[in-house]
């Protein structure tokens, strides 16, 4: 059997994806049934949706917030899902994906500086703000691990350094601009909110180009799977592939953030329950975890809707998080397992020539932010 067609061994939690996402649809179906049972009566949904009548105030929060909340849900999820199967498939990371690498919270810095410094870019669009600030805080993490081949734990540590450090620095820009990054904040936090079906038509079309484009590159990014030697046996160009898959998940992550703020562990839990469920193929998790993510979200939104409505300001993002952390202690001692990578194991690391001045201009860096903020917020009326 050669190395491409083999498939590491079947673990005890074995099931196939499809009772799986039947499960979720069924617990997310349900919940939801319980939450829209409160506007209206089930007879009345659908006509809703397409036709709702502008003179009853229930039809017109059903169909405007309701129903727009759910489509937004499944899409981010969906997306998310996908960003992280391929990420990981990428990074031959099994903890790779837009939170963990940094995408996410670099994407919701920059948001923060372009609000309170240049809001007039803002005019360009969130999307390309979310996207630069992505790709700035992947530069970063590569950088701080270009020189250790990648290595994975290296990897995940310097996506978690980046990570914290772009998400400590917006919550002090928050502080000292709280005035003005209040509703920045509570937005980010990842609530799924909605007051029209903007975000909606906005979403839908990335979602479909991104699957069609990593359709089209199913065959190098299964081989992507592999190690470099075996790759370029079978005649890949590594560079170009990694690049244009990175850039896509990135572009996708980014455009989740600039719609929902920060959800985090979507993109980490969804293809790590597939792979454990049994779609061990790479083919195979790019169907099931985009749809996996998106019931996740979807479930995760509903349960947040159970809260009380005096404490329903709890936002998405936190759940996820929340469910998602404990949820991984669980499935990772069974993730080596049933992974279907590569050899992880990179040649041995260089060491840095001189640490201390990576240190010290982190140290720099971040005084620079600091003494920006604080000039930034005194000298304002």
């Amino acid at each position: 059997m050669s190395k491409v067609d083999a498939l590491p061994a079947r673990s005890c939690f074995d099931m196939h994806p499809a009772i799986l996402i039947g499960l979720l649809v069924a617990a997310a179906a349900a919940l939801t049934w319980r939450n829209l049972s409160g506007y209206l009566p089930a007879s009345a949904w659908l006509p809703v949706l397409w036709r709702p009548e502008i003179t009853d105030p229930q039809q017109m929060l059903v169909h405007y917030t309701v129903f727009p909340r759910i489509a937004v849900a499944l899409l981010a999820g969906a997306a998310l899902g996908l960003a992280g199967t391929v990420s990981q498939q990428v990074l031959r990371n099994p903890l790779a994906e837009p939170s963990t690498i940094g995408v996410l919270n670099g994407a919701y810095l920059a948001l923060a500086v372009t609000t309170l410094w240049a809001p007039s870019l803002l005019a360009l669009g969130r999307e390309w703000i979310a996207l630069f600030g992505g790709v700035a805080a992947f530069l970063c993490v590569f950088g701080l691990t270009w020189k250790r081949a990648l290595s994975p734990v290296v990897l995940v540590l310097a996506g978690l350094i980046v990570s914290y450090y772009c998400a400590v620095t917006t919550q002090a820009l928050v502080l000292l601009n709280h005035e003005y990054l209040i509703g920045l904040f509570i937005w980010g936090a990842g609530f799924l909110n909605q007051q029209d079906w903007s975000n909606v038509t906005f979403l839908a079309p990335r979602l479909v180009i991104s699957i069609v484009l990593i359709a089209a590159m199913v065959r190098p990014l299964t081989l992507l799977g592999f190690d470099d030697e075996t790759a370029r046996n079978l005649g890949l160009g590594l560079t170009r592939a990694r690049v244009c898959a990175l850039i896509i998940a990135i572009a996708l992550s980014a455009s989740v953030v600039s719609v929902v703020g920060v959800m985090g562990f979507i993109g980490l839990s969804a293809p790590a329950i597939v792979m454990l469920s049994g779609a061990r193929r790479f083919r195979d998790r790019l169907i099931w975890a985009p749809l996996c993510g998106a019931l996740l979200l979807w479930l995760t939104d509903q349960l947040v809707l159970l809260i009380p409505p005096g404490y329903r300001e709890m936002p998405a993002g936190a759940v996820t998080a929340l469910i998602g952390a404990p949820m991984l202690l669980v499935l990772l001692p069974r993730l080596r397992a049933a992974m279907p990578m590569g050899n992880l194991t990179p040649s041995a690391p260089p060491r840095l020539d001189h640490p201390w001045r990576v240190i010290l201009f982190a140290l720099a860096l971040l005084l620079l932010v600091v003494w920006i903020a604080l000039d930034f917020d005194i000298e304002r009326p």
